[in-house]
């Protein structure tokens, strides 16, 4: 008579595939999203005259937008959710308060 071990104690447990990362990307998209959510915050403060708070969402915009390049420039190089990553970069360039001044006075001045 002979003693068989149980197949589980015996065989190496097969490593559960990894997850792929995406923070990085999705966090650089959340960043982009708050740039004109930050800049809609800010026109919207100084139509009531309240300039210290147009002033903090403005500084807001211009710190989520370079965040978000800088973290979608990353994200996209690294593969991290890369379509997110694009998304995030294109909304931090394009909504960015000092790219929108100067873009929209040239346009005016066209």
């Amino acid at each position: 008579m002979t003693l068989d071990a149980d197949a589980a104690l015996t065989e190496p447990a097969a490593a559960e595939p990894k997850r792929p990362v995406r923070w990085p990307g999705r966090t650089a998209l959340a960043l982009g999203i708050l740039t004109p959510l930050a800049v809609i915050a800010g026109v919207a403060a100084v139509s009531f005259d309240a300039f210290p708070l147009a002033t903090i969402a403005a500084w807001t915009g211009i710190g989520a937008s370079v965040l978000a390049v800088l973290g979608g420039v990353a994200a996209a190089i690294g593969n991290w959710d890369r379509g997110a990553a694009i998304g995030g970069i294109a909304l931090g360039l394009l909504t960015n308060p000092l790219v929108l001044t100067y873009g929209l006075d040239a346009a005016g001045n066209v």
